[in-house]
């Protein structure tokens, strides 16, 4: 990332997670058994990375609907992704000041 003090800022001020350890170039952040290591680096690497943060939760609609309150900047609204026959998963997605992937995703 680019500016360690925007991302733990959004990560903490918008997501919700609590911090719990930083030095030098990181930061780590925790909440309900998630643990998210931030690493400041100067340039960026060129490729993107495919890699994306799920947030599974027991009440996804309260929490889209919270995150959505804190600024949280999802690029589609809350919507059913997929059904194991008798309950859908629902999830959105928003994407960090470094433009990391990140949802939202619950059972309804």
């Amino acid at each position: 990332m680019a500016d360690l003090d925007e991302s733990v800022a959004f990560w903490t001020e918008k997501v919700g997670l609590e911090p719990s350890a930083r030095g030098g170039t990181f930061a780590f952040l925790a909440g309900d058994g998630v643990q998210l290591a931030l690493n400041q680096v100067e340039r960026r690497p060129d490729d993107e990375s495919l890699t994306e943060i799920v947030f599974e939760v027991d009440d996804v609609r309260a929490s889209y609907d919270e995150l959505l309150a804190r600024g949280v900047p999802f690029e589609v609204e809350l919507r059913p992704v997929t059904t194991d026959g008798s309950h859908e998963l629902w999830a959105s997605h928003f994407r960090d000041p470094d433009g990391h992937l990140a949802s939202v995703t619950g059972w309804v």
